[in-house]
C-alpha cells in the first residue's frame, strides 16, 4: 500500500464554461478589470467535476479501468498481477500485487500530474492503518469516537 497526493488537483481541471471573476486582492493596477478563468479553482462548484473528468481521462489513457460500482477506484491488470488505485479528491492509495507494478502505477500518475509521494500511509480520511508482516488492519474507531464526543453522545 502506498499513498500519493496530487498537488493542486483542482487546478488541473480545464473549465468548459466561461467564468469571470474580479481581479484578486492585491492586484494593483486599479482598473477594476475582470479575469476570464481558464483553469478551475478550489472554491468553484465546477472544480470537483472538472478534476474528475481530467483524472478519469488520463487514468483511462494510461490503461486503467474504472470500476462501475465505484468511480473512485481504478484497476490495471497484467496477467495475474494487478494494481488498484483508490482516489479521495487529491489523495490516492495504490495497492499492488508486486513492487514493479506499484512503481509503474506511481510513474503513470507522476507522468500526468505533479505529486507528493507520502509513502506507506498510517492514516487517511480518518481511517487508521496498521500493518504486521501478514496483515493490514483499518480502523475508524478514533474518528467515530471524536464525532460521538463532539455531538455529546459519549
Amino acid at each position: 500500500m502506498h499513498q500519493i497526493d496530487i498537488k493542486g488537483a483542482y487546478l488541473n481541471g480545464t473549465l468548459k464554461q466561461r467564468i469571470y471573476m474580479q481581479q484578486p486582492e492585491g492586484f494593483k493596477d486599479s482598473t477594476r478589470h475582470i479575469c476570464l478563468l481558464v483553469k478551475s479553482l478550489y472554491s468553484l462548484k465546477q472544480a470537483g467535476w472538472e478534476w474528475n473528468i481530467e483524472m478519469d481521462t488520463k487514468m483511462q489513457k494510461q490503461g486503467y479501468v474504472c470500476l462501475q460500482l465505484d468511480h473512485c477506484v481504478y484497476i490495471y491488470r497484467i496477467s495475474k498481477d494487478f494494481v488498484i488505485i483508490t482516489i479521495w479528491v487529491d489523495d490516492m492509495l495504490l495497492f499492488a500485487t508486486s513492487i514493479k507494478l506499484k512503481d509503474k502505477a506511481k510513474a503513470d500518475v507522476e507522468a500526468e500530474w505533479e505529486i507528493t509521494d507520502l509513502g506507506k500511509p498510517s492514516k487517511i480520511i480518518g481511517i487508521e492503518i496498521t500493518r504486521t508482516p501478514n496483515t493490514i488492519t483499518i480502523s475508524s474507531s478514533k474518528y467515530i469516537k471524536s464525532i460521538l464526543i463532539k455531538e455529546g453522545l459519549r
